[in-house]
C-alpha cells in the first residue's frame, strides 16, 4: 500500500500537461539581445507548421553577422510549463533530406577571467549545396549539457523542488567547409561566449 501510494504521488507530481504559457515563453526569450558582442541579428520568419510540430510559439530563429562577414545561426525553442516533448536537431535535419553525423563533446568557454566546460551534441550535416556545423544543448534550471536524459531528469528534480519545469533547446550553426572544420568550431565557440550568460540568465 505504501509503495503504491508513493508510486502515485510521483506519477502525479510529474505528470505533464501539454499546454503552453507562450505569452511568458516568448517575453523570456525577448530579453536575448539582437546585439551580442560583436554580432548583430536579425530574425527569420518560420512557416505556420513548424510552430504547430514544436507545440510552442516561444522560439529564437534568428542570423547573427559579425563585423567581418562571419555568419552564425540561432535557434531556441523554449517550453516555459510542463511541455517538455523536444524534437532533436538531428531528427529534424535528418528529415530535410541531410545525412548527419553526430558526436558529443566538451568545450571550454571563457568569460573574462572565467571559464566553464559544458558538453554539446556536435552534427555536421550534409546536403547537395554544402555542410553545416550545429552545435546543441539543453538547459533546464542549473543543468546544462547535451544528455537528453538528464535533462529530463532535471525538469523533474526541479519540479518537486521547486514546481519549475521549464526546458529549453539551444541550437547554434554555421557553414562548414571541408578542411576548415578547425575555423567552423572555433566560430561557434566565439559567439557561444557571447551569447552564453544571456543564456544562462535568460531560460
Amino acid at each position: 500500500v505504501i509503495l503504491l501510494a508513493v508510486t502515485a504521488f510521483v506519477v502525479y507530481n510529474l505528470q505533464y500537461d501539454s499546454s503552453q504559457d507562450d505569452e511568458t515563453g516568448l517575453a523570456i526569450l525577448q530579453t536575448i539581445p539582437m546585439h551580442v558582442g560583436k554580432w548583430k541579428g536579425q530574425d527569420v520568419s518560420l512557416d505556420e507548421t513548424v510552430y504547430e510540430i514544436l507545440e510552442t510559439r516561444a522560439i529564437i530563429h534568428r542570423s547573427f553577422i559579425s563585423g567581418n562577414g562571419d555568419n552564425v545561426f540561432l535557434s531556441v525553442v523554449h517550453y516555459h510549463d510542463t511541455k517538455v516533448g523536444f524534437h532533436a536537431p538531428e531528427a529534424c535535419l535528418g528529415g530535410r533530406g541531410e545525412k548527419t553525423t553526430k558526436t558529443t563533446k566538451t568545450i571550454t568557454l571563457f568569460s573574462g577571467a572565467r571559464q566553464r566546460t559544458i558538453e554539446i551534441a556536435e552534427i555536421i550535416a550534409t546536403r547537395v549545396t554544402g555542410q553545416t556545423l550545429t552545435y546543441y544543448f539543453f538547459k533546464s534550471g542549473r543543468f546544462i549539457g547535451s544528455n537528453y536524459i538528464k535533462m529530463r531528469l532535471s525538469i523533474a528534480a526541479n519540479k518537486f523542488a521547486r514546481n519549475d519545469t521549464r526546458g529549453s533547446l539551444v541550437r547554434i550553426s554555421t557553414t562548414l567547409i571541408p578542411g576548415n572544420e578547425a575555423v567552423a568550431e572555433s566560430l561557434l565557440t566565439d559567439f557561444l561566449e557571447d551569447i552564453f550568460s544571456y543564456v544562462q540568465q535568460s531560460l
